[in-house]
């Protein structure tokens, strides 16, 4: 007589992952934290003409990193960025942790961490999170979508 302990025991494992993988949510910041604009690196920090959302999804598109969400406090939301590229003596890590945080309808890039050799100073990297979106003339915020609208580093499309 044949036991059927093994194809249970399989079954009970697979229906326990699958329960796991449906029940449980990568943590991520909310639409509305998304949404906000997201800050320049000037003094007066002055909005950027473009959203969070805007701004991490065209930078994405040049990127082959990993992503990941983590929130440090309230309101914070720490985006970490992953990347193995081979080069020459074998494969090479570079790492990047972005810390942005709301301040009343913006958000700003407050911290940065990053691998050696990857750059640290939050205006240099405001400028460089910036450049794609502004490449690509995306949608700008309703503030700046109508004639006149101005912004941090913001490029007004040409019509």
């Amino acid at each position: 007589m044949r036991s059927l302990a093994g194809p249970a025991m399989l079954l009970v494992l697979f229906g326990g992952f699958a329960v796991y993988r449906g029940c449980a949510s990568e943590d991520h910041p909310s639409r509305s934290f998304l949404d906000l604009e997201f800050a320049g690196a000037d003094a007066a920090r002055s909005g950027s003409c473009y959203s969070l959302e805007t701004v991490l999804f065209t930078h994405r598109m040049f990127s082959k990193a990993t992503r990941t969400w983590s929130s440090p406090r309230k309101d914070a939301w720490m985006l970490t960025l992953d990347e193995v590229t081979q080069g020459y003596n074998g494969p090479a890590h570079a790492f990047q942790k972005l810390t942005f945080e709301k301040f009343g309808d913006q958000v700003r890039l407050v911290d940065v961490e990053a691998s050696k050799g990857l750059p640290t100073d939050v205006a240099q990297n405001v400028d460089a999170l910036l450049d794609a979106p502004n490449d690509m003339s995306s949608t700008a915020v309703d503030r700046c979508a109508k004639d006149g609208g101005t912004g941090y580093k913001y490029v007004v499309r040409k019509k």
